[in-house]
Order: C-alpha cells, then sequence, then structure tokens
C-alpha cells in the first residue's frame, strides 16, 4: 500500500533535517529508502549545499556495475539499477554517466564499443556482457540471412562445441530465455531436433538435458519420457 500524503510529507521531512545536518544524498536515501533523485530534488528545492567532494566512490565503475545487476534464466541479465525517462540502463560513478551495456560490453571485450552497445540476444534491455554488441556487429547482424536448406543445418551454424562434449546455443532466444529456431515459418525446439538426429525417432514428452551443462545440446546428453524410463529401469535392475 503506497504512502498517504502526511506519511510522503513526514519522510521528506526527516529527510530535510539529516541534509541541512550534513548527511550526503545517498546516505539519506539509504537510511530513508528512497530514490537518491527524490532526496537529491529535495536538496536543491530546500536550498542546501551538497557534501564538499561529495561521498567518495571506493569501488571501481565494474564494481558498482554488478552491484546493479541480476542473472535471470538463460543466462540473461536485468538491470536493477537507475533508468532514463526513455527506458536507458545507466549508472553514475564519480559524477560521471555511464550506459550500462557499454560497461557490459567493456567487461566482456575488454574495449570500447564501436558507437552505441546493446543486447543481441533478443532479450529487451539484457545487460550480461557476453550477449552484448556494439554497432559494427550490428552492421554483421542486419547483413543479408543466409538460407539454410534445413532446420538441422541451421541449428549446426547457431551452436558451437564446449569443454566436456558439451554443445552450447548461440542463436537467438524467446523472451521467456528459451532457444528460438525458426526455419522457413516455423518455430522449432531445437533439443527436439537433435533429439529427432541422434535417436532417429520424434521424442515422447519433454526433452530435457541428462547432464549438469545448463541448455547442453548435445544429443547423447538429451532424454525423452522413454529413455528415462530406461535409465530408470535399467538402474533399478541394478539395485542402485
Amino acid at each position: 500500500m503506497p504512502p498517504s500524503r502526511a506519511e510522503l510529507a513526514a519522510k521528506h521531512a526527516r529527510a530535510r533535517r539529516l541534509l541541512r545536518a550534513g548527511h550526503s544524498t545517498a546516505a539519506v536515501a539509504t537510511a530513508l529508502h528512497m530514490d537518491r533523485r527524490s532526496v537529491r530534488q529535495l536538496r536543491i528545492d530546500a536550498g542546501i549545499p551538497a557534501r564538499p567532494g561529495g561521498t567518495p566512490q571506493t569501488r571501481t565503475v565494474e564494481e558498482k556495475w554488478r552491484s546493479h545487476t541480476r542473472r535471470t534464466g538463460g543466462g540473461h541479465m536485468t538491470w536493477t539499477g537507475e533508468h532514463t525517462s526513455g527506458g536507458g540502463r545507466v549508472m553514475r560513478h564519480s559524477g560521471t554517466a555511464y550506459s550500462a551495456h557499454r560497461v557490459a560490453y567493456r567487461i566482456h571485450h575488454g574495449t570500447d564499443p564501436e558507437g552505441y552497445a546493446k543486447a543481441g540476444c533478443g532479450r529487451p534491455g539484457c545487460v550480461a556482457p557476453e550477449h552484448q554488441i556494439d554497432t559494427a556487429e550490428r552492421r554483421v547482424v542486419h547483413a543479408p540471412r543466409t538460407v539454410y536448406d534445413s532446420a538441422e543445418a541451421k541449428l549446426a551454424a547457431l551452436t558451437r562445441s564446449a569443454p566436456g562434449g558439451h554443445l552450447e546455443w548461440t542463436g537467438p532466444h524467446d523472451s521467456d530465455g528459451r532457444p528460438l529456431l525458426n526455419h522457413r515459418g516455423r518455430h522449432l525446439v531445437p533439443a527436439r531436433v537433435v533429439f529427432v538426429q541422434h535417436y532417429g525417432r520424434p521424442p515422447e514428452g519433454h526433452v530435457t538435458v541428462a547432464c549438469d551443462h545448463p541448455g547442453c545440446l548435445t544429443g547423447a546428453h538429451l532424454d525423452d519420457r522413454r529413455s528415462r524410463a530406461q535409465h530408470a529401469r535399467a538402474i533399478a535392475a541394478l539395485g542402485i
């Protein structure tokens, strides 16, 4: 339930008292569970000068960036920090504003992006460092699309080998973070396509990953209802 006008006025009055007592904007925002921008505006409206030098910043840009992120499914990452009025993801460090996507790009690539950086994984607003692409890479992405003769050929082009005999998906994801494979107007589940390739039959029920590598697409590492039942019977016969 949102606070009443009286409660909000009391909080603002307390914030102004703390600011006049010499507390920093950040300290007041933390103590009263307020947004820093609101506290900063209260300071300006009340004509209270900011603390000389402000609060010393002890964290690096990258460390502060990580404190405003949260991992989600599919390897994506959500930005929990400040947003601009237009929805941009930003962070302020020692008086300088940084784009969350540019910082993420630099963390993964070790260099600043060419032009703008943004998520190239298909998840709007994702700030996972490994999912960022810059203007130069987007030119490649928007180049004429390769035409694949089959769904299997397209799947092979959108996967890569990983240590331990695993296979990782490198293509786009849907809004829920699941791999998205489109071929000639059909929406396909990559794991089911791989399962048919490996076992030579359609899967029964859901296809699950039997290894410890999340999202693995190696055929031998996938199970369906029938293979899971066969594994269960084999284990039972061994008395395990």
